[in-house]
């Protein structure tokens, strides 16, 4: 795949979409004493005051603890929230196969097939995610 000035790998995209917001919403957790603010948990999932009060009452949580945190970004429509929830679908895993990786963070199927292949490797262990990121152009 022949690369211009306007791609860049969707290891970046990771890194800012995937990564960081996982981090600050575990330095959230670690830090804030529940329940939660409705506020802040809109603010760290990006969500709209509308979105979460949906999920809120869709699952009938009244207050956000730790374990409804969860149940709410398994409900919540951004990217993060999305792969959250895919994630769980196919099971916390030490490796993948490429259909996992496409479907998790919706990737084409190809272009992932294309990166494993460009890697040598028909399953990637999770420490490798990076990696095969650094392999795929968006």
């Amino acid at each position: 795949m022949s690369i211009t000035a306007h791609d860049e790998s969707y290891l970046s995209r990771y890194r800012t979409n995937i990564v960081y917001k996982l981090e600050t919403i575990d330095l959230f957790l670690k830090t804030k004493t529940p329940p939660y603010k409705k506020a802040e948990v809109r603010d760290i999932l990006g969500m709209t005051k509308d979105e979460l009060d949906k999920i809120l009452n869709e699952n009938n949580i009244k207050s956000i603890t730790p374990s409804s945190f969860a149940v709410i970004m398994k409900n919540g429509s951004g990217e993060l929230c999305r792969a959250f929830k895919r994630q769980l679908e196919c099971g916390v895993t030490e490796s993948y196969s490429p259909e996992q990786v496409s479907y998790i963070y919706d990737i084409d199927i190809d272009v992932v097939l294309n990166a494993y292949a460009s890697m040598g490797v028909c399953k990637l262990h999770k420490g490798l995610l990076e990696t095969l990121f650094s392999n795929i152009y968006i």
